[in-house]
């Protein structure tokens, strides 16, 4: 059907290949031929024993060596033909990663791929192509004849031994090209790829929603999970030139984030957002990236239609008032209903000082209701601070004066008697 969907009749060939699975489709065209040549060497040996006796099992298991030999000749053949080219080679063209890259994003692999059986690939492909072309018109008289010689210097059958021989060559061979150019591409191709890529468990955990946080300064944090440390390990060893994916790019972006290169990272989120732009976990990141730079304007313009990410909250702490606070506080009080936000420490401190940028704002329009109701909403915010980690909450408000989106805080903080017991 054309909209892909299942259809209860379709065939195991046609689910595989709904499916991309290609160690069945493989194996489809294998049991194809292996049934084809039995029934084919069951057919010979019934047309020559009523007439040839004894004689007829020496021309069926000649037939089966040469076969064979025909079979492994085309394989090999077909594994040249098709065998994959690394990753990590160097190709003609650069892909848009590469050419975007600096010199301190890529993270050299400790060893380089063996691309010899590559070269030896390219070579003789090349040399075959070319010699067949220039020989083509002379291929089937010197099939004919090799057929003659072999049907007189072994299969000794007079009656059907070259065409025998020229039938077996012309389906085992191609047959054994076909397998070995499938297998190829499909299966060793896969396995390559999965030896040269990162791996899809490591990327999955790298990408986690809370693996790359912003410290209440707007700093990154390390990673401190284990499980994280160990795949940005795993993720850090490949160079990006040898990503492919959006998701290999973004997560090799966010290892280098945690591990505090932010330059690499950005480069390479950046090309993950550019190559899947829906997906905004992508955007959120690189916002974060640069707002770990200082890069504010940009983390804004990645979030302008973004209001689902804690970074968003920081950001519009830096907007002017009544916007930027009022922005900050409708994101943050969503959060803060998602699981987990109760132990989100920058969430807190954040929705603190934009509920200090509103009571300011309320003393400057003499509207003591609002001055109150924030008041209030920053004695609840800084209690769900403390209760996370206490002392970071007080070092980070003796240093709020220091900070422009703090100073309404702090200020907040000292000429209130119930608000600096509660920091003392």
């Amino acid at each position: 059907m054309a909209d892909g969907s299942v259809v209860e009749n379709d065939s195991a060939l046609t689910l595989a290949l709904r499916r991309g699975d290609f160690a069945i489709i493989f194996h489809w065209f294998f049991r194809c031929f292996l049934w084809t040549s039995v029934f084919g060497f069951l057919l010979l040996l019934a047309a020559t024993l009523p007439t040839l006796h004894e004689a007829a099992f020496r021309i069926v298991g000649l037939s089966f060596i040469f076969a064979a030999a025909c079979t492994v000749s085309g394989w090999v053949l077909g594994l040249l033909f098709g065998i994959p080219r690394s990753l990590s080679r160097p190709q003609g063209g650069s892909t848009p990663a590469a050419a975007a890259t600096p010199a301190t994003a890529a993270s050299p692999l400790s060893s380089r791929v063996n691309t010899n059986l590559e070269d030896i690939s390219d070579w003789l492909t090349k040399t075959l192509v070319g010699v067949g072309l220039t020989q083509l018109y002379f291929v089937p008289h010197y099939l004919w004849e090799a057929a003659a010689k072999l049907n007189k210097l072994g299969i000794q059958w007079d009656a059907g031994g070259q065409i025998l021989v020229l039938a077996l060559f012309l389906y085992f061979a191609p047959a054994g090209f076909w397998l070995g150019y499938v297998g190829t591409r499909t299966i060793l191709t896969r396995l390559f790829d999965d030896i040269e890529r990162p791996p899809a468990a490591a990327i999955k955990t790298s990408l986690a929603p809370d693996a790359l946080k912003l410290d209440p300064q707007g700093k990154l944090e390390p990673a401190t999970n284990p499980e994280v440390r160990a795949a940005d390990a795993v993720l850090l060893k490949f160079p990006m030139t040898a990503l492919n994916t959006p998701r290999e790019l973004a997560a090799w972006g966010v290892a280098n984030a945690r591990n505090n290169n932010l330059e690499g990272a950005a480069v390479a989120l950046l090309e993950a957002s550019r190559a899947e732009p829906s997906e905004p976990a992508f955007k959120q990141a690189l916002a974060k990236i640069y707002t770990a730079q200082d890069r504010k304007d940009d983390a804004q313009q990645l979030l302008k239609d973004d209001d689902t990410s804690d970074v968003a909250v920081y950001n519009a702490l830096s907007e002017p008032p009544p916007d930027g606070f009022d922005k900050a506080i409708r994101i943050g009080t969503r959060l803060e209903q998602q699981p987990g936000a109760d132990r989100n420490l920058s969430l807190h401190i954040w929705m603190a000082a934009a509920y200090g940028q509103q009571s300011r704002y309320a003393t400057s329009k003499e509207d003591s209701a609002l001055r109150r109701q924030a008041r209030d909403r920053v004695l609840a915010e800084l209690k769900a601070a403390l209760a996370i980690d206490r002392d970071q909450t007080r070092q980070l408000l003796r240093q709020a004066p220091q900070r422009a989106i703090y100073q309404d805080l702090a200020q907040l903080v000292a000429n209130d008697e119930e608000l600096a017991a509660l920091l003392a």
